[in-house]
């Protein structure tokens, strides 16, 4: 097993690699500034509290673990804090990458995973496709994982490096830190009386999977044999899509609510997109990865967590 670092080991994602790269037999280190509100994973090997953007830190910490690999998580995640806050999304998203990039480059550390999103295809209806769907970025958050990928492109390009894309599309586990639709959903619920719940637009569909899978998915990438691709990209998704009416009435089954929603204009997004599909087949065809847990199975571990492997 390589030497790996994670960047944001300790979110939602992250700790799952720790996880199951321990597991398998690995050594792994721990980037993190503990913004989520997550604590350092114990499986660690060695864990790190430090901003992303930190130079010195960087470079010490190369130094002193001498890593074969690096996961690339670490970013701001939350969309609206992405949209009201603009220039500190792109500094830690972009900026900070930079930074990781070239401390890597100098401590010789020849492969490099980075986290990107689904969100960075152009809106369109169907499956969408890492070599014939077009890219653009209708978001902060989006714009920051774009120039991601072309950062990691220029860095593979430049020094014989292996450069890794994942594009994730919508990731579920029970320990979110941040505020999106199911976090919101279980906690309304748990609050009512009589399982009404508010909520904005109900008919945008996504691709949503389990951050078991995802991390599943993660350590494929890393382990890649193929060596005379300097640079790839690739989904993880599921390839079947839900509506968010369809998930509120698959977590009220799950809980044993028969939800009622009303529609709340005050949380109705003006532009939303309707469709968000990832089409995953090139990934099972040269990584062998697929999602292990369906989507009823990936929401029911979320609101019983105690089941989770």
């Amino acid at each position: 097993m390589m030497r790996l670092l994670v960047t944001g080991g300790a979110g939602m994602l992250g700790r799952r690699v720790v996880r199951q790269w321990r597991a398998a037999g690995g050594e792994v280190a721990v980037l993190d500034n503990l913004s989520s509100g997550l604590s350092m994973p114990p499986e660690a090997s060695w864990s790190v509290q430090a901003d992303l953007r930190d130079a010195q830190v960087l470079a010490d910490l190369l130094a002193s673990w001498r890593p074969d690999a690096i996961l690339h998580l670490a970013a701001v995640h939350h969309i609206p804090t992405c949209e009201t806050q603009r220039a500190h999304c792109l500094d830690v998203n972009v900026v900070g990458t930079e930074k990781l990039l070239a401390a890597a480059e100098t401590a010789q550390v020849d492969r490099v995973v980075i986290a990107s999103s689904g969100a960075v295809y152009a809106w369109q209806e169907g499956p969408l496709s890492e070599l014939s769907s077009p890219l653009a970025a209708c978001d902060n958050y989006a714009l920051s994982k774009h120039c991601n990928e072309q950062q990691l492109q220029f860095w593979s390009g430049r020094g014989g490096h292996i450069g890794r894309v994942a594009r994730i599309f919508n990731a579920v586990g029970h320990d979110d830190p941040n505020a999106h639709l199911i976090p919101d959903v279980l906690k309304q619920l748990r609050r009512s009386s009589d399982g009404c719940i508010r909520l904005g637009n109900l008919t945008p569909r996504r691709d949503y999977l389990h951050a078991d899978d995802i991390a599943r998915g993660l350590i494929a990438m890393l382990h890649d044999p193929r060596t005379d691709v300097p640079f790839d990209v690739f989904n993880l998704c599921s390839g079947v899509e839900h509506s968010v009416e369809q998930l509120v009435q698959q977590l009220g089954d799950i809980v044993g609510v028969q939800v009622k929603v009303e529609v709340d204009p005050a949380r109705q997004r003006r532009v939303d997109r309707p469709s968000q599909l990832g089409d995953p087949s090139r990934t099972l065809q040269l990584l062998g990865w697929q999602p292990r847990l369906a989507f009823a199975e990936a929401l029911r571990l979320v609101v019983f967590p105690d089941r989770e492997p």
